[in-house]
């Protein structure tokens, strides 16, 4: 037998954009420890992906920093389009989405805006609660990988001198960008194309002197020969984001010149009064449109622009990184960071799992499952976004819609190998996606986003949780919530007793009963909740017989089960051997 080797961390996570420090927040919650290593010097400026979806609320809602990015964002202001030659009168106005209002299983209906920079900023915060710091100034140098561990050498540079030092962990996760090295250390590929000249794109974040209407976008030219299209940010009250290209542009010498970038932005204009002050950043974007073949390889994971990058017209970016890391920067591109907290999310809750003994390794080839055929679809929306706005003219609001699927609320593992679902009986069919990224309507499926329920009243429970509250509350990130829907308290006992087979702290069990219901079961549950404004009911419950939920800790529908045999059976691949 090999001598057992001394682990220095359980995980080791290389690069901290939004995607490794939710994915570190994540497993931090989970109560596994973590180290996050990142090569530059100074943590990341400039806005990058800004914008927030629905979704990526949602996910930040479990990770409990949800109340700091609300308030530190701006809401999307609608976009004003100016006619050129001139550039002063308004020829169009529109929104990017149109209002909505919130719903009782959508409360967050709407795009926030947030800089990247201040994004990770939150983040870094909420580890630093754990104890947890991003080591800056430390690489990646190499990687060997055991059946039982990795071996990752890492080097920082101090006094001048670079140090080495040996890692032992049990996984590495690379979110380290497209031009990280863990990728490249596993062998995965990296298939795709890079644009011409003619897509690349100018990005900088500056301060604005005198007055600007910060209550809109605003938008010159068209993407085809000569444009730029300005928001605000959240850099204090002069803050704003530039984008811009077109033919015949110089970009290398308008991003190195702050004189030839305002050259730029006046001849593109035709307007002078765009005083620019401070440059914070600027950036050339060449866009790329890649993916990995695969998700990882024995201990080592990528993620986020480690693992796919793509154009940012969808937004997908940082949401679908917070989803599954960063490296580019656009106007609307929840690049990497927000992106990939599903993938992150997807990933932690699993890692921690194996980490801690309750699950076998084998859970973990679900992450590849799961997340490839999402963004692999991902990358087919962005694409065609990508495509549409550059030739779209100026006036032709269509290009700017990112409402319906982009929104990621209909992103759904109805196929997976781990999701049971007796009322559908899903397991019984091929496990092939069929709609990866747009499970919007009809009934409720395992693998789908499970809904929110407000209006429930706390009938049993700690005194955390209010007297009224909301299944959003109820939910975690280190624990499956067991959802069991009753109105008589038939084969309660049976549905506990198989419930209760498992890691009790790795569960939440609450009892949800309808107001009809005139004497309540008493029953052995964490939370017994009264459906005062029937929300859960309707949202989860298609008929009257006892039915079981089991809401995976990233929010997503494990189980639909109508039996104690069920709650087995997809329990017996979350914690057994049977994955």
């Amino acid at each position: 037998m090999a001598p057992e080797v001394a682990v220095s961390t359980p995980v080791l996570i290389v690069g901290a954009g939004p995607a490794g420090l939710a994915l570190a927040l994540t497993l931090l919650k989970n109560g596994v420890s973590v180290r996050v290593i990142d090569k530059t010097s100074t943590h990341h400026t400039g806005q990058r992906g800004a914008g927030i979806h629905p979704r990526t609320m949602e996910v930040y809602n479990f990770l409990g920093v949800l109340p700091d990015v609300l308030s530190a964002s701006r809401p999307v202001s609608p976009i004003r389009v100016y006619k050129l030659p001139g550039g002063t009168e308004v020829v169009k106005e529109f929104r990017m989405v149109p209002r909505t209002d919130p719903t009782p299983a959508v409360p967050y209906v709407e795009f926030v805006v947030l800089g990247q920079d201040h994004a990770e900023g939150i983040l870094r915060s909420h580890m630093e609660k754990y104890g947890c710091h991003v080591e800056l100034g430390t690489e990646l140098v190499s990687l060997e990988q055991h059946p039982e561990y990795v071996v990752a050498r890492i080097a920082k540079t101090r006094d001048g001198k670079q140090v080495v030092e040996e890692v032992t962990c049990h996984w590495l996760v690379g979110t380290d960008g497209a031009r990280g090295v863990v990728r490249n250390q596993i062998g995965l590929t990296f298939h795709g194309e890079t644009r011409g000249v003619e897509q690349h794109m100018i990005v900088a974040d500056f301060q604005l002197n005198g007055h600007f209407d910060r209550n809109f976008m605003h938008q010159w030219g068209e993407m085809s020969q000569k444009f730029i299209w300005m928001r605000p940010t959240t850099h204090g009250n002069n803050g704003w984001n530039l984008m811009g290209g077109g033919r015949g542009i110089d970009h290398a010498k308008i991003v190195a010149d702050k004189a030839e970038l305002i050259k730029f932005v006046h001849e593109t204009t035709n307007r002078k009064d765009i005083d620019i002050g401070e440059v914070h950043w600027t950036s050339e974007y060449r866009p790329n449109i890649r993916m990995v073949n695969k998700f990882g390889e024995g201990r080592v994971f990528v993620a986020g622009d480690a693992a796919h990058v793509h154009s940012p017209m969808g937004a997908q970016g940082m949401n679908s990184s917070v989803q599954d890391s960063v490296n580019t920067i656009l106007l609307f591109s929840l690049y990497p960071a927000y992106r990939d907290a599903f993938n992150q999310f997807n990933l932690g809750w699993k890692l921690a799992l194996v980490e801690k003994g309750l699950s076998a390794p084998s859970l973990l080839s679900t992450y590849n499952e799961e997340r490839l055929p999402v963004i692999t679809e991902m990358l087919k929306k962005t694409t065609q976004l990508q495509d549409k706005m550059a030739i779209a003219k100026p006036h032709d609001e269509s290009v700017w819609d990112r409402s319906g699927p982009i929104m990621q609320l209909g992103i759904n593992y109805r196929w997976s190998s781990i999701v049971v679902d007796e009322r559908a009986k899903t397991e019984d069919t091929p496990n092939q996606p069929l709609n990866a990224y747009g499970a919007l309507s009809g009934d409720l499926h395992a693998g789908d986003r499970a809904p929110d329920a407000p209006g429930l009243h706390k009938i049993k429970g700690p005194d955390s949780f209010d007297e009224t509250t909301s299944l959003f509350r109820v939910f975690g990130c280190s624990y499956h919530t067991v959802l069991i829907f009753t109105s008589d308290g038939e084969g309660l006992e049976a549905i506990l007793g198989a419930v209760k087979q498992y890691p009790a702290n790795a569960l939440r069990i609450a009892l949800v009963v309808p107001t009809d219901v005139a004497a309540r079961p008493t029953a052995d549950v964490d939370l017994m909740l009264l459906d005062q404004d029937g929300y859960a009911f309707t949202g989860y419950v298609s008929h009257d017989k006892t039915t079981v939920v089991i809401v995976r800790p990233d929010g997503v529908v494990g189980g639909i089960l109508l039996s104690a045999e069920g709650v087995e059976r997809y329990f017996g691949r979350i914690f057994g051997t049977s994955v």
